[in-house]
């Protein structure tokens, strides 16, 4: 199954890319468990996605990933996927990945404002 990532700082793209593996992490606009959050739908310019994910900085590496098609995934508790791209998914625990591809964006608002 493909899904897509983005992460906004060069160590946890360094460990995605070294370990082929998602790790938990908080929504920090939602007061939800831990989970690793992914996207069924690819990211696009103008969802302000990439914007209001993780750390506020200019830059971002957006993922596609493969995962197995039976890994288990639960809707995003926080239920932003409405506001920001849609289809966020929501697995607990670990989720070990196949790389496909990686796109960087230097500037994640100019690239937002491409539309």
């Amino acid at each position: 199954m493909i899904v897509y990532h983005t992460t906004k700082t060069k160590a946890s793209f360094r460990g995605i890319v070294d370990s082929n593996t998602l790790l938990p992490g908080w929504n920090v606009s939602a007061l939800t468990d831990c989970y690793v959050h992914i996207s069924l739908n690819p990211f696009h310019q103008g969802s302000w996605a990439l914007d209001v994910i993780g750390d506020d900085t200019n830059e971002a590496w957006v993922f596609t990933l493969d995962i197995p098609d039976d890994t288990p995934l639960l809707p995003d508790p926080s239920d932003e996927g409405k506001y920001y791209n849609g289809d966020w998914v929501v697995h607990e625990g670990p989720l070990s990945v196949k790389v496909i591809d990686c796109v960087y964006i230097p500037n994640v608002q100019s690239w937002e404002n491409q539309t």
